[in-house]
């Protein structure tokens, strides 16, 4: 099992930032689905268990596996 950090962007002063949420443990992939009128648009996610116990169905493009050197 591979630590992961998982994160989010926001618009702040005209330029996207990353905001770091937490780590956690990436258990596989997964996926999710958004409703759009001509239908669903699914896309991959990552499930990540954190150390608390709770799971977490996160879009790929928001997580980073994390070297075991950098911990």
């Amino acid at each position: 099992m591979r630590k992961v950090k998982y994160f989010h962007r926001i618009y702040k002063d005209g330029k996207y930032q990353e905001e770091k949420l937490g780590i956690g443990t990436f258990i596989q992939y997964g996926c999710n689905y958004e409703e759009f009128e001509s239908g669903p648009g699914n896309y991959t996610t990552a499930i990540i268990e954190l150390d608390d116990g709770t799971v977490l169905n996160h879009p790929i493009e928001y997580i980073q596996f994390i070297k075991e050197s950098d911990k």
